[in-house]
């Protein structure tokens, strides 16, 4: 038996990629039939029970025509209403990746509000060759002094450059001190 030649860099599909797919492709649709299968049982429950005058004999109409359209109904709206809620979560972090490009690219700018003080490393303080950066207490990101970001806030303190790696901080989006450290 002859084995087919391998194409570099080609991987078989994951199936539950395709099967994740057609689920997502068919519940919006399967939820609309379960709300009218839903509301034709409860059509067919009330026809039964408007020609019974019997209370005994209308039983089994609103047991099954009405409780099995209820629960289609619910079921529909759940698949309806899941569809909704992913797409506006889609949409929600398609909003929200353009508003972080929108904010970079502003940050960017030379214009950008608190950026004066920040171009040619002038707020930088510097100690033997280390740079000395502003870290809040708790903070997860690292400032240059006179950072807009820190303007108000208490407990300001100074480390230099070795606690930051070390603490792992996250340079400030604003004021970018490693920019401004490798411009001079």
């Amino acid at each position: 038996m002859e084995r087919a030649p391998e194409v570099s860099g080609y991987e078989e599909p994951d199936a539950s990629v395709f099967w994740h797919w057609v689920w997502d492709s068919v519940r919006p649709v399967l939820g609309y039939i379960l709300v009218a299968l839903g509301l034709l049982a409860l059509l067919i429950g009330w026809y039964g029970v408007s020609g019974e005058s019997i209370v005994a004999k209308q039983l089994p109409y609103i047991a099954s025509g009405g409780l099995l359209g209820v629960a289609l109904v619910a079921l529909g709206g759940r698949f309806m209403l899941i569809q909704d809620l992913r797409r506006d979560s889609n949409r929600l972090d398609k909003l929200e990746t353009m508003v972080n490009e929108l904010h970079t690219a502003l940050l960017a700018r030379p214009d950008a509000p608190g950026r004066a003080a920040y171009t040619g490393g002038s707020a930088r303080a510097s100690t033997n060759g280390q740079s000395s950066y502003a870290v809040l207490p708790g903070g997860q990101s690292f400032h240059l002094p006179g950072c807009a970001m820190l303007e108000g806030k208490e407990k300001v303190s100074q480390v230099k450059s070795a606690t930051v790696e070390k603490r792992g901080l996250t340079p400030c989006p604003l004021c970018e001190p490693t920019h401004a450290s490798s411009e001079v």
